[in-house]
């Protein structure tokens, strides 16, 4: 095995008994803590205690530009089984970070790039943690984001060092820090800046060596019960406090996932049951077998959750959004192709959408022409983006410089003026197939030769716009969902003429702008809006026939959706829901036959959130629902028409029975970009894996008798298509 880590003594260069252990994973962009590393540490913690008479301080940094260590190896968690082989897999960690903190004499993690899991529980360890003020520089335990808890002490020594409620704010949200921020919250001893950082980084344990070997915390203190204070401190230094931010905290956790995710709870459980807590000032106190016991603790729940199914499916989630990184968004034999580099962009249209565009082109600090007619619509775009803005600086992700150069980056117009220079433009005008087409006729003439163009449509065929096009080839659709700035799904849309070059360019801009793209076939509605189509409209049908509006979105909640159906017509619009359901229809006939009771509200100006009133009342972010609605829509609701298990069979089935159309369409070109798309684009529950996962588990034999079953009442939409039937006969799964 080629050797991860190197031990330096640098006793003559500095004047002090400095010694360096320096982590570097060989063929491996980043650091990762996989058994065979782990193997090596404890070889080379046995070289460090035979060595330590001659240590005054021994500092942790890696050898990787930008970056420290990314945490555990992924892939040796996904492969536990057993609880018990998952605990002792914690136990092993734990006693070499043990070792670790038990040398007699002070370590020092330094810290540029990602400390992330694995990576900052190392750390946490040591004695003191120095970062650089570098952007690259992130410090958290996103373990519950894989449905696990942390496992090498974080569940332990966070509480420890940043008291029970500002470390929770990290376990059980995967909330990451940069220097500054862990610097301010008192995980961080000291922050340096990022030129020359590890030669500085030595020079401040130097100045700081005195402090260190006599244990005492440099770190800020933290604010204890998340609210600092005497307030702070009392919930945090007394039982009943404590148990106070430990119910605050169940409630908390329960009321986001609903109980459907229980690495959480369990993280709860470990800090509750092991007793930690604010530590003061110490940095490298314990007393008796405290620490033992707790660890034991963390290893057992860690144990608990890893082989768990909700575990698994996001640990996979995980590997395909890693898979996405390393692709350009062609097959495999066309992986060379590389896509056109994107330094300025252009918006066509502005408005909400346009505006959301255009800040995120700008928060990338890419600058970015925006057209419209008119300066009420530019108005209305910058206002957008401004908005955005604020939020970021409010929550102090920007301040009000950064704010300022990022607004700066977008240039308003109603002309071409600047678009001559754009490598990328995205057109986000009215969705109307004329008034597209006339548009992007015209842009054309003011872009240069290899400006990729896009369109942000949501369901009108880009092949169809491509005719009016003299470079049919460099367009394609780039299909933003809203609102921008939080869905992270892009549909890459390939028109009939598209290229492999202006695909790569899109699908890599994408993964700029911090999107997860997906490269799907021209098609009515595309994949995600194809699918969930199906989803909205039998959620309609449902309420025709008397279904309550409560009672249908209450069990697609409890299934883990993000929101109702009922209530996603009214945010999505209950216009645009009715357009759409007709481009479906169009496509695809009768099992894609609209259900008519849109049109009522529509005929009284009930569009949904944006006009405050559709299915529900809305008062900004808060819905209620009045029984009025059900006298517009004609229907005499009747409470426990059917079970709640019906109504998601009848929701989610057919989009099942749909995605095996797609695939055999090629609408989508694997099962993998379908659970993408359906998780980043529409909020299916995660800890399904996936629907095609979801699909798998539940047995597609099941699912096809159930939409047989279906069938006898809902011809058509029920009926189970033949590329689903064929999987179930055959014994194929979605998956292999």
């Amino acid at each position: 095995m080629t050797q991860a880590f190197h031990l330096t003594d640098h006793s003559q260069k500095f004047n002090h008994r400095l010694w360096t252990l320096t982590f570097d994973l060989p063929g491996e962009k980043v650091n990762k803590l996989g058994k065979a590393v782990i193997d090596e540490l404890a070889q080379i913690l046995d070289q460090i205690e035979s060595q330590k008479s001659k240590i005054d301080v021994l500092v942790l940094r890696s050898g990787k530009p930008g970056g420290f260590i990314a945490g555990a190896d992924i892939e040796m968690i996904q492969s536990t089984r057993e609880e018990k082989e998952a605990q002792e897999l914690a136990s092993y960690g734990h006693q070499l970070l043990n070792r670790w903190e038990d040398l007699p004499f002070p370590t020092v993690a330094v810290i540029e790039g990602a400390a992330l899991g694995g990576g900052l529980e190392w750390s946490l360890a040591s004695t003191a943690i120095v970062v650089s003020d570098h952007p690259s520089t992130k410090l958290g335990l996103p373990e519950v984001m894989l449905g696990i808890i942390p496992g090498l002490g974080g569940c332990i020594r966070l509480p420890q060092r940043l008291g029970i409620a500002q470390a929770f704010d990290l376990i059980l949200t995967g909330k990451q820090l940069n220097g500054q921020r862990a610097v301010r919250a008192g995980l961080a001893d000291g922050i340096i800046p990022k030129e020359n950082f590890q030669e500085e980084a030595l020079l401040w344990v130097i100045k700081n060596l005195s402090t260190l070997k006599k244990g005492e915390r440099i770190a800020k203190e933290p604010k204890l019960g998340g609210m600092g204070g005497f307030v702070g401190g009392l919930l945090e230094k007394t039982p009943m406090g404590r148990s106070v931010i430990f119910k605050n905290a169940r409630k908390m956790v329960l009321k986001k996932s609903k109980g459907k995710y229980p690495a959480p709870l369990e993280a709860i459980h470990v800090v509750q049951k092991s007793g930690v807590h604010y530590r003061g000032s110490s940095a490298r106190k314990w007393r008796g077998n405290v620490r033992e016991k707790a660890l034991m603790i963390e290893a057992l729940g860690f144990g608990k959750v890893a082989v768990s199914d909700v575990s698994k499916n996001l640990i996979r989630l995980f590997f395909l959004t890693e898979q996405v990184k390393k692709k350009n968004g062609l097959p495999s034999d066309r992986k060379d192709v590389k896509g056109r580099k994107v330094d300025f962009a252009g918006v066509l249209g502005a408005g909400v959408m346009g505006g959301g565009i255009a800040q995120l082109f700008a928060d990338k600090q890419i600058s970015t022409r925006m057209k419209d007619i008119n300066w009420d619509g530019l108005e209305l775009g910058v206002q957008s983006a401004n908005a955005i803005f604020k939020k970021k600086l409010k929550r102090k992700r920007l301040n009000q410089r950064e704010v300022l150069q990022r607004l700066n980056a977008i240039a308003p117009g109603v002309d071409y003026q600047g678009f001559s220079a754009t490598d990328v433009v995205v057109e986000a005008v009215v969705e109307n197939m004329d008034i597209k087409k006339k548009v992007l006729s015209e842009l054309e003439t003011h872009v240069k030769e290899d400006c990729v163009i896009a369109t942000n449509t949501s369901s009108l065929s880009v092949s169809e716009m491509q005719t009016v096009l003299k470079k049919p080839e460099r367009f394609l659709g780039m299909h933003f969902f809203n609102p921008v700035h939080m869905m992270p799904l892009v549909e890459v849309i390939r028109g009939k003429e598209t290229s492999d070059e202006a695909v790569a360019t899109i699908y890599e801009f994408s993964k700029k702008l911090g999107k997860t793209p997906i490269v799907v076939k021209d098609a009515p509605g595309f994949l995600v809006n194809r699918l969930l189509g199906c989803y909205l409209n039998e959620a309609a049908y449902l309420l025709a026939e008397g279904v309550p509006i409560d009672e249908i979105d209450r069990a697609l909640l409890d299934f883990g959706m993000p929101m109702g159906p009922i209530e996603l017509i009214d945010e999505v619009g209950v216009d645009v829901g009715e357009k759409v359901g007709k481009i479906l229809f169009e496509g695809f006939g009768d099992r894609m036959r609209p259900c008519e009771i849109y049109r009522s509200l529509i005929d009284q100006g009930r569009l949904g959130k944006k006009s405050k009133k559709g299915f529900y009342h809305w008062e900004g972010h808060q819905k209620s629902l009045q029984s009025e609605v059900y006298g517009i829509l004609g229907i005499q609701p009747s409470a426990g028409r059917i079970s709640p298990q019906e109504i998601v069979d009848r929701c989610i089935l057919p989009m099942v029975n749909e995605a095996a159309r797609c695939l055999e369409e090629e609408v989508a070109p694997d099962s993998a970009t379908v659970d993408l798309g359906m998780i980043m684009g529409t909020g299916f529950p995660p800890f399904r894996g996936g629907l095609l996962r979801y699909a798998d588990d539940r047995g597609l034999s099941s699912i096809v008798d159930t939409l047989k079953t279906l069938e006898a009442a809902h011809p058509v939409r029920m009926t189970p298509s033949e590329a689903l039937s064929n999987r179930a006969s055959s014994g194929k799964l979605f998956y292999s």
